[in-house]
């Protein structure tokens, strides 16, 4: 027991750390070093550096949301069962849930470089 909270604790840790990662790039590129700025870099980096950080920081998000949905998959489910006992309506949102997760990766797929 003890062993599991330490990886849930350890993925929800990387997990804050690539949200603010995320976050933190996403201001700078947004309002400190936007195109016409003065400014060239922050921090020794330039918009570009700051970009790649934020798109991998942000595909680290996902990643790490997915492992933590799968570390709790037993729970979630146990609160479906509850919260839906209608079997044929709990297997509508599991589809729905799919669909949504497929529509916000499906576009990284077809991503172009």
């Amino acid at each position: 027991m003890k062993d599991k909270m330490t990886k849930n604790m350890v993925v929800n840790l990387l997990m804050f750390v690539a949200m603010a990662l995320t976050s933190i790039s996403g201001y700078i590129i947004k309002f400190v070093i936007r195109r016409g700025s003065n400014i060239e870099s922050v921090l020794w980096l330039g918009r570009r550096m700051w970009r790649e950080i934020h798109l991998w920081a942000g595909i680290a998000v996902v990643v790490l949301l997915a492992v933590h949905i799968l570390q709790h998959r037993t729970m979630i489910d146990a609160w479906f069962r509850k919260q839906l006992p209608h079997t044929p309506t709990r297997i509508a949102v599991y589809v729905v849930l799919i669909l949504l997760l497929v529509a916000a990766v499906l576009p990284w797929m077809f991503m172009k470089v």
